[in-house]
């Protein structure tokens, strides 16, 4: 299923509260956080916008 963390080392984010993961995101892409294999998660936020991380978030949200 979407956002279900397969394989297991990517977190599921499939109903986690929109604004947890944006927060998250945030923190990716403004060096709060760094604890991503490979800097995946980094590189993937540098490239977002705030309304996108909002929309991802919103979106990933409504997933069960």
């Amino acid at each position: 299923p979407a956002g279900a963390g397969l394989p297991a080392q990517y977190p599921r984010i499939a109903g986690q509260f929109a604004e947890y993961t944006e927060a998250q995101l945030k923190a990716f892409r403004d060096g709060g956080r760094e604890n991503d294999p490979n800097r995946m998660m980094r590189m993937i936020a540098l490239k977002m916008t705030d309304a996108e991380m909002k929309a991802v978030s919103d979106f990933a949200a409504g997933l069960r």
